[in-house]
């Protein structure tokens, strides 16, 4: 299985992303959030719908700047919504948390980043191990504190403690996120990857390749 994932899309469509997926066989197609840019909420399900055109699945979580109605925006254009939702897909299980901690700008769909621990503590010790091996995948738009993922021009950490705290106890083979769009990465908490695409606009994404079982790999391509 494939899957491509990209963040921050801001209402701005990308055609390298519709060329990438015309050329290239996904399975499953994962946003990280801000799909829109405080909107227009009309923009998810015209966007969405013309990925789904390729034949795959949608996954899609909010991010700090999609306004209230985001999710049930991504459900009507038939994908799935996955803030605050546990989902099995072939080999992996995927884990979502949408929105971000709290930013200098006020923008709808922050939280405080002990709500955000709080929240995603509470979806993660609600999972149940399979005896199968799944590769887990923790899908936040925020991206974990003090990592390359997060660091803002200057040299400044501004993810969140929540992420950081909740990948430090409950170990998932991969964190994918977005949110700071020059934060483009990879990185390690322990043994868990970090990858940060940046902005839709600059062509970054992550490719998940997952084999049988618990075998996978990931990185960060340019469409």
């Amino acid at each position: 299985m494939k899957f491509l994932i990209f963040s921050d899309v801001h209402s701005n469509e990308n055609e390298k992303l519709f060329s990438y997926l015309d050329e290239n066989i996904i399975d499953l197609v994962i946003i990280t959030g801000d799909i829109t840019n405080f909107g227009p909420i009309e923009f998810v399900n015209s966007f969405i719908g013309k990925i789904l055109e390729y034949d795959v699945d949608v996954v899609a979580i909010p991010g700090n700047c999609d306004p209230e109605g985001v999710c049930e925006a991504i459900t009507e254009a038939s994908a799935l919504c996955l803030h605050n939702q546990i989902v099995g897909y072939g080999d992996t299980v995927l884990f979502g948390y949408g929105g971000s901690n709290e930013t200098p700008f006020d923008t709808p769909g922050e939280v405080t980043d002990e709500q955000l621990e709080e929240d995603l503590l509470t979806l993660l010790s609600g999972y149940e191990c399979s005896d199968e091996p799944k590769v887990n995948i923790l899908v936040t738009h925020a991206p974990p504190f003090e990592t390359n993922a997060d660091l803002i021009e200057g040299g400044v950490h501004v993810g969140s403690k929540g992420v950081l705290k909740a990948i430090q106890e409950f170990k998932p083979d991969i964190n994918v996120c977005g949110h700071i769009h020059e934060a483009k990465s990879v990185d390690l908490i322990g043994e868990t990857k970090i990858l940060n695409p940046g902005m839709l606009e600059n062509d970054g994404a992550i490719l998940i390749d997952i084999e049988d079982g618990n075998h996978f790999t990931s990185e960060i391509i340019q469409l």
